[in-house]
């Protein structure tokens, strides 16, 4: 849209428009081959077709060009902080306004509820905390991320680059924790706890034996915020990623995550790639009609897409999934 209004390259338009009136001279508006040089060395999980672990090695990541709209910028954190700089002065650059008091207002407006107690505005996360109004966004490329946080009562600002896997949300909040208590002359905070990947707070939810229709067996324990799978003769301790999933340590698990089913809230189905495992809560139908046609859409397929390169279908439940 902005090429057809302006009659210009995207490229040409975000560097007239943001980068030179900020002084951003190290920042390129587009991914190109001749950037690649300046580049630092982006990294991935060496496997592309299973869940990711940290104990995994890691590769430098597939390069790809890029100039759309959604992430085509490489930049300094030195450059990136002086974006940070105009948001927490609400528009205003060393050289004169790049948005307008109302336009900035809309850049923060509380539009539409995100994640975690964030909301999004017309183009940036925003959110309440402590009486202060925080900004922030994150982005990324593949084998990079970034995020920048702000508050615009304190008036400070971060700005954080990763090239490789990290927990760039977290990493962030508290480098602005540390700023808010420098320029407020407080203690400083204490370092982030290690948040421990085994640790489920309801375990108990998922205890006990599911049996699948082929008489496979998963018994599953609690023992107080763990949980442990008895496989093969062997106790293994469960790692919790996204709601009701889990990564299992063992080869056996490798391709898929470990997911659970509710009904009324109560854990009754546990379910890992084409396996199906009705728990003793379950109180549904056992057996499932599908068209026979979709027997020939189960597999592993690959893409060109460097972000989702593969997936896999499978056939559970008389679902294609």
């Amino acid at each position: 849209m902005l090429e057809a209004i302006a009659q210009k390259p995207y490229a040409e338009i975000i560097r007239a428009r943001i980068l030179d009136p900020l002084g951003m001279a190290q920042t390129a508006p587009a991914i190109t081959h001749d950037l690649r040089p300046r580049l630092a060395v982006g990294y991935e999980d060496l496997y592309d077709d299973r869940p990711s672990h940290p104990g995994h090695p890691l590769v430098p990541a597939t390069w790809v060009e890029y100039g759309a709209g959604d992430g085509c910028i490489a930049s300094t954190p030195a450059d990136l902080a002086a974006y940070v700089r105009m948001l927490l002065n609400r528009g205003a650059g060393p050289r004169g306004r790049l948005l307008s008091e109302d336009s900035f207002k809309l850049l923060i407006q509380p539009a539409i509820e995100a994640d975690e107690g964030w909301h999004y505005g017309y183009g940036m996360q925003t959110r309440r905390e402590g009486g202060h109004t925080l900004i922030a966004h994150s982005g990324g490329m593949v084998g990079y991320s970034a995020r920048i946080l702000g508050d615009l009562d304190d008036g400070v600002g971060v700005a954080l680059m990763i090239n490789g896997p990290g927990d760039q949300a977290r990493l962030a909040a508290y480098a602005l924790e540390v700023l808010q208590s420098a320029v407020n002359k407080r203690p400083l905070p204490p370092l982030p706890a290690v948040e421990e990947p085994a640790r489920v707070k309801n375990a108990a939810d998922y205890a006990g034996t599911y049996t699948s229709p082929d008489a496979k067996k998963l018994v599953l324990e609690a023992e107080g915020e763990r949980l442990v799978l008895l496989h093969g003769g062997r106790r293994l301790v469960l790692e919790g990623r996204c709601e009701d999933r889990f990564y299992v340590p063992h080869a056996d698990f490798t391709m898929f995550l470990l997911g659970f089913g509710r009904d009324g809230g109560r854990v009754v189905e546990a379910f890992h790639g084409t396996d199906w495992y009705p728990g003793e809560r379950y109180a549904g139908p056992r057996t499932f009609d599908y068209p026979r046609e979709w027997d020939a859409y189960p597999g592993h397929y690959r893409t060109p897409n460097p972000w989702e390169p593969n997936f896999r279908i499978v056939l559970r439940k008389g679902k294609l999934v």
